[in-house]
């Protein structure tokens, strides 16, 4: 015969209890496995997502926790409202996100290298950072870093700069006002509030009084 004896029961293990056994095991373990693949293979996902960067839509505006918000209405960059928080990368490598900055005075000026006018009130930026009392986030408008790094190396642009790959937060931001341009700068208190705005160009006297309503003396 070709039954075995069992060593412990001294029974015959007949090929009836071996299909059901199997059975059994094919019931229980084959689904444990399907579902393990699955994980697997979304966990897998997820992280080539997360390493695709502005693509994976990790990017862009993000919520304010209701305790920074002490307006209690919705983000806006109305003056006198909180201004939308944003998650972007930066030009030089890593992350930024506004609310870290919470508790410093912020300038926020939108612009791009292509912008003659960008390009025109840059150093008074500058300047007014080297003086200290206030933080500076430069945000691009969709350009490559490379040619963002560029200008920033040649402006002196020692601050935070950010790239708005999809053009999301600057749609939030509503920059340019009415005439929906840049450069836009936009002056923000230490509890994150807008104090005050400026669409186009800033020369020096314009700037001193825009960051006095946030920093001043």
């Amino acid at each position: 015969m070709n039954d075995r004896i069992d060593e412990v029961s001294g029974i015959e293990e007949r090929p009836q209890g071996r299909r059901e056994w199997q059975g059994v095991v094919r019931s229980l373990v084959l689904p444990v496995l399907i579902v393990a693949t699955i994980v697997g293979v979304l966990v897998w996902y997820e992280r080539l997502r997360d390493d695709s960067g502005a693509e994976s839509g990790i990017y862009g505006i993000v919520e304010i926790p209701a305790a920074l918000n002490p307006t209690g209405e919705s983000p806006s960059t109305d003056i006198g409202r909180m201004a939308p928080n944003f998650y972007l990368e930066l030009a030089g490598g890593g992350t930024l996100l506004l609310s870290d900055l919470r508790g410093q005075p912020v300038m926020v000026n939108f612009w791009a290298t292509w912008c003659g006018p960008c390009r025109q009130e840059m150093p008074e930026i500058v300047r007014a950072w080297r003086q200290g009392g206030v933080v500076v986030v430069a945000v691009n408008l969709q350009e490559n870093p490379e040619i963002v790094r560029e200008f920033a190396d040649e402006f002196g642009m020692g601050f935070p700069v950010v790239i708005d790959r999809t053009g999301e937060v600057a749609s939030a931001w509503r920059i340019g006002g009415p005439i929906e341009g840049i450069p836009a700068s936009y002056f923000i208190d230490a509890d994150g509030i807008v104090r005050d705005r400026h669409f186009g160009p800033l020369d020096a006297e314009r700037l001193e009084e825009a960051l006095a309503t946030i920093a001043p003396d």
